[in-house]
């Protein structure tokens, strides 16, 4: 997975694309990363400029869940496996 420079989506599509960083709200899409570290990545994408919208929160049904919004304004899901 890569995430692109606004200047190489300019370069790569003439007629403009909207940024996500436009918008003060997070898209209504989402990257989800599945990781057991949900603390520590949050942490760190957070000190790397990430900005947190939810820090990491313990789930009814034992998931740990949060999001992150990343400086290029992607909303990204850090998530334990679901374990049934």
């Amino acid at each position: 997975m890569a995430i692109a420079s606004h200047k190489l989506g300019q370069s790569n599509f003439s007629g403009g694309y909207v940024s996500a960083t436009d918008s003060k709200k997070p898209l209504g899409t989402e990257i989800v990363l599945v990781t057991n570290e949900v603390q520590l990545i949050h942490e760190n994408a957070i000190k790397n400029g990430a900005v947190e919208l939810k820090a990491p929160e313990a789930k009814p049904w034992g998931q740990t869940v949060s999001y992150i919004r990343c400086p290029s304004g992607i909303l990204i899901e850090l998530c334990t496996p679901i374990t049934q």
